[in-house]
């Protein structure tokens, strides 16, 4: 049971749950999202082609993806996962390094062979998402700057993912963008609140490499882009007003919390904690622009 719990855990549950809604959402753009998703379940009995058995298989994919990529993250960070996050299940030796590689491997490929039936652009999407994981996790996490906008990348590319399945490509747009610079300023806060670990282990981070200061304000200035960028759909009266209350209760507050309170307590336990609040406060990002797009 506790090796059960381990592969669960070493997946990054939550990761993956968000990475599926926001596939999912992407897909959801081509009508109004909500009565689109009203359509669901009738669309599905219309066979494998239908716009819903698509976004369906595409959430799955990216998801299976994602995990492969968290695990062999942990593979390769095993050092430095025995200082920073020694609970997880390689340091606390729930599971084997060899376990981990082969799982993440099946993952891998149930993830790329769910994106075949969605068609060549879906496939090479999926497979160049295998690709940069595997660079991330080997190489480009130790250059300051290029792990975070590789992560940054991919967070807003699952959202296009879905819109391509669900034929809302362009649409996906918006929300892609709006997720690249969420991630970013995330990553960097997480680069600061894994300093120690990455110090001793000889990584160069944003925050190793130019201190936890300049990462903090680095990460300051992408959430303040983010804030004005979120409020241009309301401006150009493209959005409604309760996608504007949306963000205004439940995104904005967040943004400034986590700035004002990285720079003031830049500890590791804090910037943890406003990590993991950054992660709870994105699907509330999502439901804002499902709004948006059901023109509240």
């Amino acid at each position: 049971m506790a090796k059960f719990k381990g592969f669960i855990q070493i997946t990054r549950p939550v990761n993956v749950l968000v990475c599926a809604l926001s596939v999912f959402s992407g897909g959801l753009l081509a009508e109004k999202p909500f009565e689109r998703l009203c359509d669901f379940f009738p669309s599905l009995e219309i066979g494998l082609d239908s716009w819903a058995a698509r976004l369906l298989c595409a959430a799955v994919s990216a998801s299976l993806i994602l995990a492969a990529g968290n695990v062999f993250n942990d593979v390769c960070d095993l050092d430095t996962d025995r200082i920073n996050t020694p609970h997880r299940p390689l340091p606390a030796k729930i599971l084997t390094r060899t376990d981990a590689v082969v799982f993440a491997a099946l993952l891998a490929f149930i993830g790329l062979l769910l994106a075949v039936p969605l068609g060549v652009t879906e496939t090479v999407i999926a497979l160049s998402c295998v690709v940069i994981l595997f660079f991330y996790d080997l190489t480009l996490k130790r250059v300051p700057l290029a792990g975070n906008f590789a992560v940054a990348f991919l967070g807003g590319l699952a959202f296009i993912y879905g819109g391509i399945a669900g034929f809302s490509p362009l649409q996906s747009i918006v929300p892609a963008l709006f997720a690249f610079l969420f991630h970013l300023g995330r990553e960097l806060v997480k680069d600061v609140a894994d300093i120690s670990g990455d110090s001793l282990s000889g990584i160069r981070t944003a925050a190793t490499a130019w201190g936890a200061k300049t990462a903090l304000v680095l990460s300051g200035i992408v959430f303040a882009v983010l804030a004005v960028f979120v409020l241009l759909p309301a401006v150009v009266l493209w959005f409604g007003r309760g996608y504007l209350a949306i963000i205004a209760i439940g995104v904005w507050p967040v943004l400034i919390y986590v700035v004002v309170s990285s720079l003031s307590n830049p500890s590791q336990d804090n910037l943890q904690r406003l990590a993991r609040l950054l992660k709870l406060d994105m699907p509330i990002g999502i439901i804002a622009v499902l709004a948006g797009f059901q023109g509240w």
